[in-house]
């Protein structure tokens, strides 16, 4: 086979991350259909949505942290692998708990595969940090936009059976077998980026822990924010604004389409306006947006206010993926496994305590305390800074 371009794998990199992503993206589209079909509750869903994330918010760092010490691309193939294997089996089951163990075995995947790609993105990408890294999250996005599309058209062909959700594993399959081909050609990046990142340190080159808490505390308030919109949004429109299950959870894929497109415009205006005032100017614009469809019972507005939430909300994702590996230069397998892992399945986490809320007191409060993390995370973005090492000639 003929060897690709090194600038070529962004893309590459692009698509696994779409693999990767696909199964997390289709489960907000497909928990209308459980609720419905399988009697789940709020809290049920909500703990889904909690295997999808707890064991990747504890395994991702780990799994970053041994990457900077030894390249194991192979990493990227295996989870991409054990995600398709996990939620397109969904439909194929009736046991809440065996639904949740599918689901956990999807998230461990995930968070198997995000560590070595984001390290690998940084590696491919050159100089132009925030595209690099922007064309990488944009797969995560696109996962998260294909994924409903192709579960919700799997059942439809199904006839509205849930076993429909096997659609999902096709592309994952054939994604994996791929990467697989590709395999030494990436050891060969891995091994340049961990030889670069040895003799940096060697000429004095230091990690910013401080500064890198601080983006990562932002980075926790915006999962809160992400998983929230993209788990209960489908249930609002279904039982608040009383809409179908397929419109529910079809919502999901204009969210992720709007945050594709923004996931790539924010690493192209980070690397020219700079990183933190790209978060910034994304969580000022978001807070008043999500307040607006908090209040609002119209299915238009409501709609039309998905595409500027989802835009404002990801304008800061691979900027603060890229800043993150900045502030710790010589760790960026273990900060993409925490800005990419740890931090973005904090929400997932605090998804089930979100759940009870919608149970007990509905789910207008749930999109309010939504609007409240917001507003947080516009004020802690700033307290961040670019390092001075940000400069134009760099990038």
């Amino acid at each position: 086979m003929k060897k690709l371009k090194k600038s070529a794998y962004s893309y590459v990199l692009m698509m696994g991350h779409l693999c990767a992503d696909l199964g997390g993206g289709a489960l907000p589209a497909i928990l209308p259909f459980l609720m419905v079909q399988k009697g789940l509750t709020y809290t049920q869903t909500a703990g889904l949505t909690f295997a999808l994330s707890s064991v990747g918010s504890i395994i991702q760092p780990l799994f970053g942290n041994m990457a900077d010490k030894h390249a194991r691309p192979w990493l990227m193939t295996l989870g991409i692998l054990m995600a398709g294997c996990g939620i397109s089996m969904l439909g194929f089951v009736d046991s809440y708990w065996i639904m949740f163990a599918l689901v956990l075995f999807n998230g461990i995947g995930a968070a198997i595969f995000h560590p070595d790609g984001g390290r690998m993105a940084n590696y491919v990408s050159g100089k132009n940090k925030g595209k690099g890294i922007s064309l990488f999250s944009v797969g995560g996005n696109m996962g998260g936009a294909a994924g409903p599309m192709v579960a919700v058209a799997g059942i439809t062909l199904m006839g509205g059976d849930l076993r429909g959700t096997g659609l999902l594993a096709v592309p994952v399959l054939l994604m994996a077998g791929f990467m697989w081909t590709q395999h030494g050609r990436l050891e060969e990046f891995a091994a340049e980026g961990i030889q670069a990142t040895k003799a940096a340190m060697a000429s004095g080159q230091k990690d910013d822990w401080k500064a890198f808490l601080k983006l990562t505390g932002v980075a926790f308030l915006r999962s809160i924010i992400t998983v929230g919109m993209s788990t209960f949004v489908p249930m609002f429109y279904m039982n608040v604004l009383m809409q179908s299950e397929a419109l529910s959870g079809s919502i999901t894929t204009l969210w992720a389409l709007a945050g594709a497109c923004a996931t790539l415009m924010g690493g192209y205006l980070a690397d020219r306006f700079g990183f933190s005032k790209t978060i910034r100017f994304g969580l000022l614009m978001l807070t008043p947006c999500l307040a607006v469809f908090a209040l609002s019972r119209s299915v238009v507005l409501c709609t039309i206010l998905v595409i500027p939430c989802a835009i404002f909300l990801n304008f800061a994702f691979s900027p603060s993926v890229a800043l993150g590996q900045k502030f710790v230069p010589n760790h960026i397998g273990l900060a993409s496994g925490i800005t990419m892992g740890l931090a973005n399945s904090f929400g997932g986490v605090v998804s089930p305590v979100l759940g009870k809320i919608a149970d007990t007191n509905g789910l207008p409060l749930v999109m309010w305390i939504i609007v409240g993390v917001a507003a947080l995370a516009c004020v802690g973005s700033f307290f961040i800074t670019d390092p001075k090492e940000f400069t134009q000639e760099e990038n």
